[in-house]
């Protein structure tokens, strides 16, 4: 490859890093309101669901990030205050 070929990357690269910049900044709000309703909609969940049944996969992952520890180690009252 010819040396002046690497120019152009360079600059292809700059590029492509300050578009992905961009878009992320772009994105931000609708990802920040995306959360907002997966929050509500996975705290209806559990509050939908009886005492004596298991959560579904969407619920356990939400409350295992939500409570950063593994879901098999979280409590029936760090939920209740999870979602309080």
């Amino acid at each position: 490859m010819a040396r002046g070929m690497h120019r152009h990357r360079r600059i292809r690269l700059d590029n492509l890093q300050q578009t992905k910049i961009d878009t992320r900044a772009h994105k931000r709000p609708g990802k920040v309101k995306a959360r907002t309703r997966r929050d509500a909609r996975v705290i209806a969940k559990i509050k939908a669901t009886k005492s004596g049944v298991g959560y579904a996969a969407e619920v356990q992952s939400w409350l295992s990030r939500r409570l950063e520890k593994p879901f098999t180690k979280i409590t029936a009252e760090e939920i209740s205050q999870a979602i309080a």
